[in-house]
């Protein structure tokens, strides 16, 4: 299995702005996610990537297991700095915990981002080949299969981190659908962590799909050595 080569070096200007979360109060974090290293680095890697993420000429954005709604809301003004006004593009997100449904669109309201939040488990109610840009900050945290089980069932803020073991559980049952979600320009943006394997994960998609993965940021947080991977069809365009 070959090693996925290293991201390149992030740029001095790279750090992306957060949408405003002021609606958000201490309470709301109890039941929904709060935005962290992991999504900070997302949000960075995609305003890096903002050239690839124009060449998709996105029509569909969805965001899978959304939380506060930072990254959705986060990537429409990225994609409305770079021109890409977000009336071009359907923006959805979906969640299983009601809590973050709520909180996904308040984000969105308060960034005036116009968006449609859907409570649902991973791809339930997408239409095949539809999907232009896909984002996905899954549960990744290595954990027993006993509380990744719980979490999803109980549909409450464990969800959002406990994911198995080798923090997999989640992806394994969203990739073999991959290649049926996404349209022809389709790219899918996922964050994980180094336990999370992800020279394994490029070598699965591309053996399932053949689709090209590609790591182009990586952040070392506490004690989590974080990456975000690029799959697409087809060589996209240089960012």
């Amino acid at each position: 299995m070959a090693k996925l080569p290293p991201p390149p070096p992030p740029r001095a200007d790279s750090r992306c702005p957060l949408p405003s979360l002021a609606h958000l109060r201490g309470s709301d974090w109890a039941s929904v996610y709060e935005p962290s290293d992991d999504t900070y680095l997302l949000l960075d890697a995609l305003a890096a990537d903002l050239a690839v993420l124009r060449a998709a000429l996105p029509g569909v954005v969805l965001e899978l297991g959304s939380g506060s709604g930072c990254i959705i809301t986060g990537l429409a003004q990225i994609l409305a700095r770079g021109g890409v006004p977000a009336a071009s593009a359907a923006l959805v997100a979906t969640d299983l915990n009601a809590s973050a449904n709520a909180a996904t669109a308040a984000t969105a309201a308060a960034n005036s981002v116009p968006l449609e939040v859907v409570r649902a488990d991973l791809l339930g109610a997408v239409r095949p080949g539809t999907v232009d840009v896909l984002l996905f900050n899954p549960p990744y945290v290595p954990t027993s299969e006993e509380e990744a089980a719980g979490g999803q069932a109980e549909r409450d803020i464990s969800a959002a981190w406990a994911g198995g073991p080798d923090g997999r559980v989640v992806v394994d049952r969203l990739l073999p659908d991959l290649g049926r979600l996404l349209s022809a320009r389709g790219v899918f943006y996922l964050l994980g962590v180094r336990e999370n394997r992800p020279d394994e994960l490029a070598a699965q998609v591309e053996a399932q799909h053949g689709m090209r993965a590609e790591l182009i940021a990586e952040r070392r947080a506490q004690n989590e050595r974080l990456f975000v991977m690029r799959f697409s069809r087809s060589q996209p365009a240089s960012a």
